[in-house]
């Protein structure tokens, strides 16, 4: 009888291990790139990307956005050699400080840049705003510093 209670036991324990080796589901998230494609009127785009293992959300989005998208016809809207520096949260506000070349950005390459990262962000669960800085300082040049999805889907509509 003893023998049957501790292999009993044993099933037990190790039908429980097995949960602990399932693997995680993966999250997909929208990352926003340029939509460079033939006769898009939509000047970005969302590719389904899996966030990098063992990392934060928001920081595995941003790196997303930093790298190159897997779809053709899409292209980053940040431009290569800028960094992500560091990011914060706090009471719904994202806050992303990228490396100085960002600073470059005019026009409507500092719109779609900022949107591209202002659409991914959003998509976090208590993300409303965020607040793109360039070594710790806001662009002077930005007519509003704290930009939310409804912002970026109305300046980004097409119109007609």
């Amino acid at each position: 009888m003893r023998s049957i209670g501790c292999g009993l036991l044993l099933v037990l324990l190790m039908v429980g291990l097995a949960g602990c080796w399932e693997k995680k589901e993966e999250t997909t998230y929208d990352v926003y790139y340029l939509n460079q494609s033939t006769g898009e009127e939509v000047a970005l785009a969302a590719e389904k990307r899996t966030l990098p293992q063992n990392m934060e959300p928001a920081e595995g989005l941003l790196t997303l956005l930093l790298t190159e998208p897997e779809g053709e016809g899409l292209a980053r809207a940040i431009p290569k050699g800028v960094t992500l520096r560091k990011w914060s949260e706090h009471n719904g506000l994202l806050t992303v400080d990228f490396s100085g070349s960002y600073g470059m950005l005019s026009g409507i390459d500092l719109t779609l840049a900022d949107y591209s990262v202002v659409l991914t962000l959003t998509q976090l669960e208590g993300v409303e705003t965020v607040m793109i800085t360039v070594d710790g300082e806001m662009l002077s040049y930005r007519d509003h510093q704290r930009l939310t999805g409804a912002d970026a889907w109305l300046s980004l509509a097409p119109t007609g």
